[in-house]
């Protein structure tokens, strides 16, 4: 029997990383907005009792999601439009970029999910579409396009970030239908 689940993303960041080479400090951060579906099935033989395979689903529901943001590549960060790639084979889809008041650069789109995780006693998938927002900013402090584009050179040395993901709060996770 399929156990459905319901994951609402925080609006903190689910990975960044930061970056100094040299005389410049850079922080990038992505944040995802929206909700994804976790559907699993017990697949272990041992589990016995309705609550035990809820147990299983879960737990392997919230390996998924830890697993959801780790393995993010960014490359092109000098440029209009950074490629964003994941290991779990997410497909990101940009859609603008700004320069906020906060400083920096946001680069804002799509990001459509779709992996699934095998753990000893159950199998997930996790699906959806989240909008995103990869937020760069040099220094650690306000800036302005200008700024941004002062520093493009630099930030296209780097070639390639791989962001390092944030713990998931697990209490996000919750039964959706049929769940």
């Amino acid at each position: 029997m399929d156990r459905m689940f319901r994951y609402a993303l925080p609006d903190t960041p689910v990975a960044g990383a930061a970056v100094d080479i040299g005389h410049l400090g850079i922080r990038i951060d992505l944040v995802l907005t929206g909700d994804l579906d976790v559907v699993g099935r017990v697949t272990g033989s041992t589990v016995d009792s309705a609550a035990a395979t809820g147990d299983a689903v879960r737990a392997c529901a919230l390996t998924a999601l830890r697993g959801m943001a780790s393995g993010v590549m960014v490359r092109g960060l000098g440029s209009a439009a950074p490629a964003l790639t994941s290991t779990a084979g997410h497909v990101f889809t940009q859609q603008r970029h700004d320069f906020p008041a906060t400083g920096g650069v946001a680069f804002a789109g799509r990001c459509a999910i779709d992996f699934g995780e095998h753990c000893d006693l159950a199998e997930v998938s996790v699906r959806g579409t989240a909008g995103y927002s990869l937020e760069v900013t040099t220094n650690g402090r306000a800036g302005s396009a200008s700024g941004f584009v002062q520093h493009d050179g630099e930030l296209a040395s780097i070639g390639m970030v791989v962001l390092v993901a944030v713990p998931i709060a697990p209490a996000r996770l919750v039964a959706g239908e049929g769940g």
